[in-house]
């Protein structure tokens, strides 16, 4: 009666977990969520490799999870947070340019990334909503829902560019981004913000 149960593996229930955080950031309003949702992203293929369960199944739970975790989740705080139209347009934008840089993902096979991974593009939307929130007040009296929103839009944009990026980091910015990632869990999103917007960028100069 359920025999999904026999195709489901240790992977796939990280990749669960993944799209269990995407609601939640949903639910409570909290970018975190989103952060810890990139740990059991990388987990679900490292673990799947590793116990040689990489399935078609497998790949299919984990884009219709990014697409929540890292689509609909800050599509829906960008909007929440700011409101108004621009940002309202600006989500929409963000969340289609994700669910087709997924699609296309899944048809590829290539080395590295080609536009920007939908994960990297939720934390540099996420980590830019947060600094505006955090120091938005502190410098002054801009239209940010406007400025976030079309930061919003450039985002979507790379999402579904043909530029490359690299699939793999090396070992101290692998390290760099830990430490960021961590901190970001205790309200101190500033050395994620860094990572996001280094990484790119870096594929901005790289593509050039």
């Amino acid at each position: 009666m359920f025999r999904i149960r026999e195709i489901i593996t240790v992977s796939d229930y990280l990749t669960m977990v993944n799209i269990v955080l995407g609601m939640l950031a949903i639910l409570f309003h909290d970018f975190r969520y989103i952060y810890l949702a990139i740990i059991f992203d990388a987990l679900d293929g490292y673990v799947a490799r590793k116990t040689n369960t990489v399935s078609d199944f497998g790949a299919q739970l984990d884009s219709i999870s990014d697409v929540v975790s890292f689509g609909v989740a800050p599509s829906y705080l960008l909007y929440h947070y700011f409101g108004g139209i621009w940002s309202l347009i600006a989500s929409i934008i963000f969340l289609l340019c994700g669910a087709l840089r997924l699609a296309r993902f899944n048809i590829l096979n290539v080395k590295d990334f080609v536009g920007l991974p939908i994960p990297a593009g939720a934390l540099l939307l996420s980590t830019s909503c947060e600094m505006v929130l955090k120091y938005g007040g502190m410098l002054g009296t801009y239209p940010w829902d406007v400025i976030i929103s079309i930061i919003g839009v450039l985002i979507g944009l790379l999402m579904v560019s043909d530029i490359v990026y690299p699939k793999y980091p090396g070992k101290w910015h692998l390290v760099v981004f830990g430490i960021s990632l961590m901190l970001s869990l205790f309200n101190i999103p500033e050395g994620l913000f860094i990572c996001a917007l280094g990484y790119t960028l870096y594929g901005l100069v790289r593509g050039k």
